[in-house]
């Protein structure tokens, strides 16, 4: 068999497109015969259903136009594993204009694997497209080819793989050879928008478009284990303002910035690699979250919060998904609308009108989980919304079409309801994959059993049981007593004999609110624009939106005198026009964090043992000249402050393990916020997080991280340390170094070489830095040099040299000699310093942003780095667009100037940005 065609070059700057040399005509004809596949009739008995509401072995569907009209209801591979060895391909399957090329070149940058298209392996082994040797040998003979095809792609390349499966494949005996598949590989799904897909294929109208994803839509969920929704970005603003009538290179630089078609797909591009995260369990540290909370699982730290977000708006409102998440820690989707559920193009009273989850209603669930998902980071959780008490026998089927089609879109956690039988539940349980499963009861009544009843300690003895992985309780208060006595149930759990799941339990109500505020693990809170009245809050389905905010719950814990107003600083020789204070404590205000930070300006380290003695010490950020010289003062470094050699951020340790040494990760983030004898100073280093994500927002998908990558460095100081450290995270295994002073130069380059050869912590770098000898790192002694010989030029350039004067030395107005930067797929600059936006080297770039090239400054990387910040000085998730913008508002220059132009520029394109 001839080999299969993979990694085929596509035009990056249309990415949300997919590549297509078929004519309008072609593309029609392919339409029109998969709409005709699709209606075929469907093999019995092959795609492995276990007996259930979602089984419906034997259904056919009929030939007739009337199968369009009435659409068969969703039907997922039930009992289909969802745990796969490492690996192991992703499929990924849906009609033409959705993405799937696209999302394959992706993934395939990202995890350094193969593309395989069905459709090109077809055409390479028969030597015609799938249109035209149907056309010329007949259906019959063009199934059976698509059938060898598929059969032999499918054999050939089960691992180490995106394979993409047209339509073409989805004859009935591909759909046959898919479910198959699926039971020990990903087989994903792919949905869009008709709009999107008509503006793509730019033939049919919207309506027949539609009518092809309602009939697709249960073919390809049968086939599938998996689902993901791929939203459409948009390039609004592209044109609307001329280079020409730009004030400044800076406006000019941003605008550009934001106009650039890759740059609009970056979230995309996020997106879809954390889906294939979530379904793989793809160990790659690039992509890998690098913000310490995200090394800690949810669970396992306390007061935190979920933001209950009822699906009912989210599908018919413009939702500030980023504004809702601020200090949470999980994005609860509560589906609370089961009653939509019912499929209208049945007759009233008929048992077919039954409520069923019909495709539509699917793809409205996918969309929407899709958006909560692109503009958050944190875990999200599935809930499906029973009311309380027993399912009745008419609702429980919906229900679990429900649950099981939140466990195609991957959530970090999802819930089942413990009324059902076990039987029903570790069949839920048993397709979970991934996800982590909250046993749920929610009582609707004041009347339920109190916590003092047996029935509470057997409904989390139930789920424990049956292989939950937490347990979440809750019923309305009737009393103040209520808040007490759920203290004793809860000692009840502690004492239990066995291995403990966590257990989120609380009252409902106003008057439960006082258990809200002390209940420790993931508490469902509501936003002020969502907030119900105090009547509204009294009456089920309590669980669609509680009655305390976010801020309202954390506020609590410090009137309460359960948590501690902190003190954190900065301590810089020059510390001075820092915008950390600005940025920091504008975070605090919006989670109700009673802290203060401020500058501590200072010629010397003296003075940090009075900061550190002061019981309310929250810990310090670290600037110039002391980020290597603070080391002496610590008693522990994590591991990526001592492979860089530099610390940027202290921490308080106010409890040591009974041998002396520094709590876990866990442990350290549960006690912040609590005042107290230092007993410790714990180092960190979050400058190369920052660094990390600037290059990764400003690579195009052209310009991914592959072997041959380089990047080159300005400077060999502290943050160059940094930058080489992001480089190597990122997997970049050539590296040039320029700076003024050779001999320091060469000093990086041996503690990296090292680092890379002899890294004791298999887990410090990635797979490929660590386990492969030929990272390469190279010196340019002077500006004349010619870029080495065997490197391609870079597409990651970092400057970390000072970009203003320094007591009697003038700015160094550096630029790159141009042999330096000649990459034909442009790159991105980060300038790390921000007195100054204006630098000859920023304006030099930005002159060159047309060849792709994309700056960064020190207003980007400032809140990126202080995300990581806010997070080990209080446990909490960063408010990240709030800090972004609180950066832009307060900047001045060297000269103590503002730019309103520019900042607004900006600012109109913060929500271009990743979460």
């Amino acid at each position: 068999m001839a080999s299969v065609a993979v990694g085929k070059k596509r035009t990056f700057s249309v990415m949300n497109s997919e590549g297509s040399s078929l004519s309008d005509d072609q593309i029609a004809d392919q339409l029109s015969k998969n709409s005709r596949v699709l209606q075929g009739k469907r093999v019995a008995g092959t795609c492995g259903n276990v007996p259930g509401p979602l089984s419906r072995e034997g259904d056919m569907v009929s030939r007739s136009a009337s199968a369009a009209s009435i659409p068969s209801p969703p039907q997922p591979t039930a009992g289909l594993p969802r745990c796969f060895d490492p690996g192991t391909s992703v499929v990924l399957i849906g009609i033409r204009g959705t993405g799937l090329s696209t999302l394959a070149v992706i993934a395939s940058a990202a995890y350094q694997r193969r593309v395989v298209d069905t459709d090109h392996s077809f055409q390479e082994i028969t030597g015609h497209s799938s249109a035209a040797y149907r056309k010329l040998f007949g259906a019959l003979e063009h199934n059976c080819r698509q059938e060898d095809v598929l059969r032999s792609v499918l054999a050939t390349h089960g691992r180490g793989c995106i394979i993409v499966c047209s339509a073409a494949s989805m004859e009935r005996s591909g759909q046959v050879l898919l479910r198959e598949f699926a039971r020990t590989h990903p087989v994903v799904h792919v949905v869009r928008d008709p709009k999107s897909i008509h503006e793509y294929l730019k033939i049919w109208e919207e309506g027949k478009i539609r009518e092809l994803l309602a009939i697709s839509g249960s073919i390809f969920r049968e086939c599938s284990n998996y689902e993901f929704y791929n939203l459409s970005e948009t390039h609004e603003g592209f044109h609307t303002q001329s280079p020409d009538t730009i004030e400044s290179s800076q406006d000019r630089s941003l605008t550009q910035r934001s106009q650039q078609p890759f740059l609009t797909l970056k979230r995309a591009e996020r997106h879809f690699l954390k889906f294939i995260t979530l379904i793989t369990a793809k160990g790659e540290t690039p992509l890998e979250p690098t913000h310490p909370l995200s090394h800690v699982s949810t669970e396992l730290r306390k007061f935190t919060y979920a933001i209950c977000v009822p699906l009912s708006i989210l599908t018919v409102e413009m939702v500030d998904i980023e504004g809702l998440e601020v200090g949470a820690d999980a994005f609860e989707v509560v589906v609370d609308d089961l009653n939509e559920s019912t499929d209208a193009s049945r007759p009233t009273g008929s048992p077919s009108s039954l409520r069923v989850l019909t495709s539509a209603r699917a793809d409205k669930i996918s969309k929407a989980f899709s958006q909560v998902r692109r503009n958050t980071i944190v875990p999200i959780i599935f809930h499906v919304s029973s009311k309380g008490g027993i399912l009745p026998v008419a609702q429980r089927s919906i229900y679990l079409d429900h649950v099981r089609h939140g466990l195609r879109l991957a959530p970090e956690f999802a819930t089942i309801d413990l009324s059902l039988d076990d039987d029903v539940i570790s069949q839920i349980l048993s397709m979970k994959g991934l996800t982590r499963m909250i046993g749920h009861f929610n009582a609707q009544t004041q009347d339920a059993p109190g916590w003092r009843d047996p029935f509470w300690i057997e409904k989390y003895e139930k789920a424990r049981r049956l292989g939950c992985d937490l347990v979440r309780l809750t019923r309305p208060a009737s009393s103040m007593e209520d808040n007490f006595t759920i203290h004793l149930f809860k000692d009840k759990v502690k004492d239990l004999a066995g291995i403990h799941i966590p257990l989120i339990a609380h009252n409902t109500g106003q008057l439960g609110r006082p258990s809200m505020c002390f209940n420790e693990t993931l508490t469902s809170v509501t936003h002020d624009s969502l907030s119900r009245s105090p009547q509204e809050c009294d009456r089920p389905p309590y669980e669609v939106t509680p009655c305390i905010t976010t801020r309202e719950a954390t506020l609590a814990l410090y009137t309460s005198f359960a948590f501690d107003p902190m003190q954190i600083y900065i301590i810089g020789a020059s510390a001075g026009y820092s915008l950390s204070p600005a940025m920091h404590n504008a975070a605090y205000k919006a989670l109700g964090m009673p802290h203060n930070y401020q500058t501590h300006q200072t010629p010397s380290l003296n003075s940090l043992r009075s900061l550190v003695n002061d019981p309310h010490f929250g810990g310090a950020s670290v600037s110039l000249p002391f980020k290597i010289e603070v080391i002496s003062l610590t008693h522990s470094l994590s591991r990526h402050a001592k492979a860089i050699g530099a610390v940027n951020t202290l921490i308080p340790v106010r409890n040591l393990r009974e041998d002396g040494s520094i709590p876990n990760e866990a442990e350290l983030f549960n006690e912040r916020n609590r005042a107290g004898s230092v007993k410790a100073l714990y180092g960190e280093n979050t400058d190369w997080i920052g660094i990390r994500a600037c290059i990764r927002r400003g690579l195009s998908p052209a310009n991914a991280v592959r072997p041959r990558t380089s990047g080159l460095i300005i400077g060999a100081g502290g943050m160059a340390r940094a930058a080489v450290y992001a480089m190597l995270q990122l997997g970049v295994k050539n590296i040039v170094i320029f700076n003024r002073t050779l001999e320091n130069s060469y000093k990086l380059v041996a503690h990296f070489s090292r680092l890379v050869s002899g890294s004791p912590d298999p887990g410090l770098l990635p797979s490929a830095i660590a386990q492969d000898s030929k990272t390469v790192f190279h010196v340019l002694r002077s500006r004349d040099d010619l870029w080495p010989e065997g490197l391609r030029f870079p597409t990651i350039i970092v400057s970390c040299i000072p970009t203003h004067a320094l007591g009697n030395n003038p700015s160094p107005n550096f630029t790159l000699p141009t042999q330096w930067i000649q990459s034909p797929t442009g790159g991105v600059v980060v300038e790390i310093a921000y007195r100054t936006l204006k630098t000859p080297l920023l304006e030099q770039f930005r002159g060159e942003a047309r060849r792709g090239w994309v700056c960064m400054d020190g207003l980007d990387l400032l809140p990126e780095q202080g995300f990581a910040q806010f997070e080990l000085f209080t446990g909490r998730r960063a408010p990240r667009r709030l800090m972004r913008e609180e950066v832009l508002r307060c900047y001045k220059d060297e000269e103590g100037r503002s730019d309103p132009g520019l900042i607004q520029t900006r600012l109109d394109h913060i929500d271009e940005q990743d979460p």
